[in-house]
């Protein structure tokens, strides 16, 4: 059986569809357990309307989306947990597929590529980057989607995600599980990631503060991902010049430099520098 956790936080009216593209999966040993963060809106009754006796309800004081899905994780009695967000979808076979593959690499975690969708309209992938196969052990395990993952119960009852982390929590849970565990990437894209109002250009403090909160965390972080370097200073890059605040650009480029890149990425570093001080 799979355990397919979904942390809800007044998200009622897009709750009805993710939970619709669970249930109608063609995978159907599945058990879906709703945790609702809390909610202020109606939120329990849309859950309330479904009669399927796969559908657990569970509530808990607002306490954010890592102690959410951790509750889950603690309600949850399959063999294999997936997580699931209430504003996603997922494609019919995702769980099919997955578990097929799950099984025949005899892998411990395994996720897929995801649509990045607005308005309606596909406009590109997500970890489209990865090659399909295991990662190796140095593989930058970022930009892997929390509702692109299944793996075995016992890996995420055991690595779960740190409510400490402000973004990046499905990032830093991957990092613990690398370690000890195997993670296979597949090539289909089974997710369609609706793309909301909530990106970093309006929270640029909480990625500063994920990435120091990292560092910390992973003190091996440098030697472990020395081949990433230049990727996580490109994405620290890209983020910082959709930022308008001119001191938040150059307190996020700062942060990229603690990245000791190539001399390409270092001259790139320096340019926008001297245009942010």
């Amino acid at each position: 059986m799979i355990s397919v956790v979904i942390p809800s936080y007044n998200r009622a009216p897009l709750l009805k569809r993710a939970m619709e593209s669970v249930l109608n999966q063609s995978y159907s040993d599945i058990e879906l357990i709703v945790v609702d963060d809390g909610s202020t809106d109606d939120t329990a009754q849309v859950v309330g309307k479904f009669k399927d006796p796969r559908v657990r309800y569970v509530y808990q004081k607002n306490s954010g989306a890592c102690v959410a899905r951790n509750r889950g994780v603690d309600e949850a009695t399959g063999d294999y947990i997936a997580f699931h967000d209430s504003d996603d979808l997922w494609h019919s076979n995702k769980l099919e597929l997955q578990l097929e593959a799950l099984t025949k690499q005899g892998a411990d975690v395994l996720f897929c590529r995801m649509n990045r969708v607005v308005s309606g309209k596909k406009v590109g992938l997500v970890s489209d980057y990865f090659k399909s196969g295991f990662l190796p052990k140095n593989e930058l395990p970022m930009s892997i989607g929390t509702q692109t993952l299944i793996g075995k119960s016992l890996v995420f009852k055991q690595e779960k995600f740190d409510p400490e982390m402000t973004r990046f929590q499905e990032f830093e849970m991957l990092v613990r599980i690398q370690k000890s565990f195997s993670i296979y990437c597949m090539d289909d894209a089974l997710v369609d990631y609706l793309l909301q109002d909530d990106s970093i250009s309006k929270k640029p403090e909480r990625y500063l503060q994920a990435w120091n909160l990292m560092l910390q965390k992973h003190p091996d972080f440098m030697v472990t991902y020395a081949s990433s370097r230049d990727r996580v200073a490109r994405d620290i890059l890209r983020n910082a010049l959709c930022v308008s605040d001119r001191k938040m650009r150059w307190k996020m480029i700062r942060m990229a430099f603690k990245f000791k890149t190539s001399l390409k990425m270092l001259a790139r570093l320096l340019c926008w520098s001297y245009k942010f001080r």
